[in-house]
Order: C-alpha cells, then structure tokens, then sequence
C-alpha cells in the first residue's frame, strides 16, 4: 500500500510539471517599436512606401494621398484640447454681455465658414478644415 501511494504522488508531480504551459519570453529591449506616421500615404497601400513630401510612390508611380493621421499623432501630442466657451456665463462679469453667439449654421443648414477647397462640412469660427487642414473662409450664404 505504501508503494502504491509513492507511485501514485510520484505520478501527480510528474503530471503536475509537465502540463505547466510556458509563457513566451521577451528579450530586454526587443519590443521597442516605434510607430512612424507619413504625412503622405500611398493610396494602394504599397509597402515602403509614404514620404514626409507629396510625390509619387516608388512602387506602383501613383501620386502620394495627404495622411490627416499625421496631423492627429502630432495634435494629440500636446495633451486635451483647450476650447474657450463662446457663450457666456450668467452673471459673469465681462463686457461680452451683449455680444451675440452665431450657430455655426442658420435656418437653412448654411454654415457660417466653409472651406475654401469644397469639403464636406463648416463650422460657426474661422478654425481649420477638419478634412484638409485649411482654414475656413467666412461664408456670405450664412447671412442670406
């Protein structure tokens, strides 16, 4: 009976140590991937390709596509965004009291500042085109 017992524990730690799965090791230093963002992108996905100039792409010749990714990685860099309010606060002490807020559209659904280069879209402030980056032109439509 004493035999049987020492088999049987011997089996247990033998069965117990061979099913211990083993984690995938890292070697110090070898997940340090940088992530490099082109500001102009090859429209076919072409591999090494992109450049930080327009151009063409060295390996279908087609012409680079602007990259807004480029411009979000460098946005975000600088931490939240800091949006002063263009409404004022009750009660506040400014002399903003009678300025009037504009939407950024009217009745219509006309924005008050477009993009000059006909993207979709506008806003109620001269700030950039959230498509191309330009800034937006004041839009005599919005008044009419």
């Amino acid at each position: 009976m004493k035999k049987l017992l020492t088999y049987l524990f011997l089996f247990t730690l033998f069965l117990s140590l061979s099913c211990k799965e083993d984690k995938p090791k890292t070697i110090p230093g070898s997940n340090t991937s940088t992530k490099i963002t082109k500001h102009y992108i090859c429209a076919n996905k072409c591999e090494n390709s992109g450049s930080d100039i327009a151009g063409n792409c060295p390996v279908c010749k087609t012409p680079y596509t602007h990259n807004q990714a480029f411009h979000n990685d460098e946005f975000l860099k600088s931490g939240p965004i800091k949006v002063k309010s263009n409404t004022p606060l009750p009660n506040s002490n400014n002399n903003a009291t009678n300025t009037v807020v504009e939407p950024a559209q009217n009745a219509n659904g006309v924005y008050h500042y477009t993009c000059k280069n006909a993207c979709y879209g506008g806003a109620g402030t001269a700030t950039n085109c959230t498509i191309c980056g330009e800034i937006l032109i004041h839009n005599t439509a919005y008044h009419n």
